[in-house]
């Protein structure tokens, strides 16, 4: 994370939070129609205050989300005796009805800025999406007023995985559960391998790898260190497949680069065509289907300490691509979303960094 230089805007959240005290969460809300704006879908930009973050894009990915906005449509009213800082969801909530409702092209965050900030999360440095997308669930996941909102909150997007390694020697394996909300798929800085495509990477996350000569692993049933195969498998069809791709590096200077290089991803998704049967879940192999439909992507321009972030959306409503850019929003083609895919010749260009697909099945 570094600095980029814009100037601090405290002041200026704290008069504006003042200002907007009057409005309300309710405490029970219908089902949104995502019907007004300028494009008749929901759709309306986030005003850029000078924060320097993917702040803006994330919250448009949620706010566009209708299985996340029904989940926090059924939180209530807050207790006055919950402090501030601790009502982050109903902030939350009370800017999407604000944009639900608005008919200007852009609202100003003010309060979920200010929520955020005495929640000291830094918001004049950049980050990597994923980075911030995890800090933002993690928060809403933690101040969930009632414990069966938090419960769909994480299985809305949490993938369950299980990693596991099995000795050579005797066969023996041993597993364990872990629960992550992205996928982290690194992109390669070579020139000279061939193109990557999302769908070869997916499968090479998964592939079991050999643990060999110094990276033997110990079993404890042989009861000494042994060649292994170590891999990891899903241990449930999740309902939001979140990728997070890690274009950062760390060069030998000790410096951050960006990976410019093309990656491909398509805009349809079969898990079951991408990974091998013993990668997927056991109980659910005869049901699938494991289709998937990509929501959202989150996408970078500039370079590992300074740039821009905005987001690329399939509203459910129309089923058409928009581009959502702070406080201008805009149909966009697949083609344009393309883009993102990145080239190694645009030192400058726009690169996707997190794609959000949702179960086809689930919508």
């Amino acid at each position: 994370m570094y600095m980029e230089g814009y100037v601090s805007c405290v002041h200026l959240l704290e008069h504006q939070e003042t200002a907007q005290d009057t409005r309300g969460v309710s405490s029970s809300a219908e089902r949104w129609t995502y019907s007004t704006g300028r494009f008749k879908n929901g759709a309306v930009g986030l005003c850029n205050i000078g924060v320097t973050c993917c702040l803006n894009p994330l919250l448009q990915t949620l706010y566009m989300n209708r299985d996340f906005t029904d989940i926090l449509c059924g939180i209530e009213t807050p207790d006055t005796s919950v402090p501030p800082e601790g009502r982050l969801p109903h902030e939350l909530l009370a800017l999407f009805e604000e944009m639900q409702n608005r008919k200007e092209d852009a609202v100003p965050p003010y309060r979920i800025l200010r929520c955020l900030q005495m929640l000291n999360v830094n918001l004049f440095v950049q980050y990597e999406a994923a980075d911030l997308f995890l800090t933002l669930w993690s928060l809403l996941l933690k101040q969930m007023p009632q414990p069966h909102l938090a419960e769909k909150l994480r299985a809305l997007y949490t993938v369950r995985l299980e990693e596991y390694v099995t000795c050579h020697k005797c066969y023996h394996e041993r597993s364990s559960d872990k629960d992550v909300l992205t996928i982290p798929l690194p992109v390669s800085d070579s020139r000279h391998h061939r193109k990557q495509r999302l769908e070869h990477d997916l499968w090479t996350f998964f592939m079991p790898q050999e643990l060999s000569g110094e990276n033997k692993s110990f079993c404890p049933q042989c009861r000494e260190k042994t060649a292994s195969l170590k891999g990891t498998r899903l241990l449930s069809q999740p309902r939001t497949l979140t990728i997070h791709l890690k274009r950062i590096s760390l060069r030998k200077s000790s410096r951050l680069q960006k990976i410019n290089r093309t990656l491909s991803f398509p805009p349809s998704l079969d898990l079951s065509e991408v990974l091998d049967p013993e990668h997927l879940p056991e109980q659910q192999q005869a049901q699938g289907p494991y289709k998937y439909r990509l929501f959202a992507v989150v996408a970078h321009s500039g370079t590992a300490s300074f740039g821009h972030y905005c987001a690329y959306i399939n509203s459910s409503k129309d089923k058409k691509w928009y581009c959502f850019n702070d406080s201008s929003v805009c149909k966009v083609s697949w083609d344009d979303v393309k883009c993102t895919f990145g080239n190694t010749s645009f030192h400058w260009g726009v690169t996707a960094c997190l794609l959000v697909y949702v179960r086809a099945e689930a919508e």
